[in-house]
């Protein structure tokens, strides 16, 4: 998942995160209204704006205005820091299957992975 603008990373951010348009919106100090052009590209926000998103969302400023991939912020000490933003959509969409469908994607991953090592 490429994610082109400013709007589509707060989108993407803010549900990684499971917080509504509405409450990112008053802790950030702005209407959801306001918020909703962020994410429609609308309205550009400006650098304050940016900056508290940033705290809120847990994230960089860099992130946000396209300057890196990586939402985390540098400090974070995980062997997973440097996931794609679609290697965290996929996680999490892992992490919701049922126990069932979980084990027939991880047959299907060791299958593939098996495939690769034997080109």
């Amino acid at each position: 998942m490429y994610m082109d603008t400013i709007g589509e990373r707060i989108i993407f951010l803010r549900e990684e995160r499971e917080i509504s348009q509405k409450a990112l919106a008053i802790e950030i100090g702005i209407t959801a209204t306001t918020l909703s052009r962020y994410e429609n590209g609308i309205y550009e926000p400006k650098a304050e704006i940016i900056r508290r998103l940033a705290v809120a969302l847990d994230t960089t400023s860099d992130f946000l205005i396209g300057l890196c991939t990586d939402f985390r912020k540098p400090d974070e000490a995980s062997p997973y820091t440097n996931l794609s933003a679609e290697e965290h959509r996929l996680i999490k969409n892992y992490r919701e299957l049922s126990e069932c469908h979980r084990a027939r994607v991880d047959e299907r991953v060791i299958t593939l992975h098996e495939l690769e090592e034997n080109l």
